[in-house]
């Protein structure tokens, strides 16, 4: 497990069959009562790429024989570089993925080594390699900036090196709780680093990729034209999805505007025992909040109607949006300042 993690987690032989029986069991069950259209099949919140490449045809199959495919425009499997071996990547795109997410995060050694990767030695490049010699899937790679080294000033190998790609998302590091970085952190064995240093961090890597040709269309990610990422868009507009699996969350609308949030058990002997998920009922005034602040974690930025006068106000004068057809949209000072503006927004609506 990455020590910055926050997914559930599981140790052991894994019984990739009994699992995929549990959750075709979970996709029947629930599959009625979800009112979306089938846009984007998502394998991921994990290393979905251990799991059998049959297995996961046979989900992508069963999925789209349930809800019909006449929208589905994406499938993507997140993947860990040491699995993106090149025959993998064929059995994938056979299942029916077409998008693979590869977790890169640094091709820094010493970097990759204080995250706890396992793959040091070329992997990361290796992977990406492989699946572009595949051909026929789109490839997006996540990098992870902000590692703490000590002694050494952030740089731009990482970026630099993945700059040809069609799609980026590139995380600052978050110190996460309940994982082992945030156990470092309390115990002053990890420093993380200053704010005004990933500040200065962000904007570089932002100005960077957008003089390679691409668009910040979101917080934390980057796309050549006509190459955004479906399901990433779905989420930042709060559309209804189904999450099936340990851990998954899941969206439904409930036809008055509010939404109904499920989020299944972490552990697998429980989502074997059918523990139900923990449901938490937003109300439509939540969710018009949710939907609003979300939406300035994108360059589309949301309706102004969606917004008070105030907010609006307060958005333009302190350069954290700009105005543009009917539409209020984040500037780079927004991005950066994203937190502050969901603040203020779930305050004021």
């Amino acid at each position: 497990m990455c020590p910055y993690c926050d997914f559930a987690v599981t140790t052991g032989a894994p019984d990739h069959e009994r699992y995929l029986e549990a959750l075709l069991a979970e996709l029947a069950a629930r599959a009625p009562k979800f009112s979306g259209d089938l846009v984007s099949i998502y394998f991921g919140g994990g290393t979905p790429s251990l799991w059998e490449p049959d297995c996961i045809a046979r989900a992508i199959a069963t999925i789209r024989s349930t809800f019909g495919d006449r929208h589905l425009r994406e499938v993507t499997l997140e993947a860990n570089p040491i699995d993106c071996a090149r025959y993998n990547c064929a059995r994938w795109k056979s299942a029916g993925v077409t998008r693979l997410s590869i977790g890169v995060q640094s091709l820094v050694p010493d970097e990759l080594v204080v995250l706890g990767r396992d793959h040091r030695f070329g992997d990361g490049p290796q992977a990406v390699q492989n699946a572009l010699a595949e051909g026929g899937l789109d490839i997006s790679c996540d990098a992870i900036m902000g590692t703490p080294i000590a002694g050494r000033a952030p740089d731009f190998v990482t970026i630099d090196a993945l700059a040809g790609l069609d799609h980026l998302s590139v995380y600052e590091l978050t110190i996460e709780e309940r994982t082992a970085f945030g156990a470092r952190v309390r115990d002053g064995r990890m420093v993380p680093l200053d704010d005004d240093v990933l500040a200065q961090l962000y904007t570089d890597v932002h100005a960077r990729l957008v003089a390679a040709g691409f668009e910040h269309y979101e917080i934390s990610s980057y796309a050549r034209t006509g190459k955004r990422a479906v399901h990433n868009s779905l989420y930042w507009q709060c559309a209804p999805f189904l999450g099936l699996g340990v851990g998954a969350a899941s969206l439904e609308l409930d036809g008055e505007g509010g939404g109904i949030r499920a989020t299944n058990p972490r552990r697998v002997a429980d989502y074997y025992a059918g523990v139900p998920p923990e449901v938490v009922v937003s109300s439509p005034a939540e969710l018009a909040a949710e939907r609003a602040w979300l939406g300035m974690r994108t360059s589309d930025g949301v309706a102004e109607a969606a917004l008070t006068a105030e907010i609006v106000r307060w958005l333009l004068d302190e350069g954290l949006a700009s105005r543009s057809a009917g539409r209020i949209c984040p500037t780079l000072r927004g991005f950066l300042l994203a937190n502050r503006i969901a603040a203020r927004i779930a305050e004021a609506l």
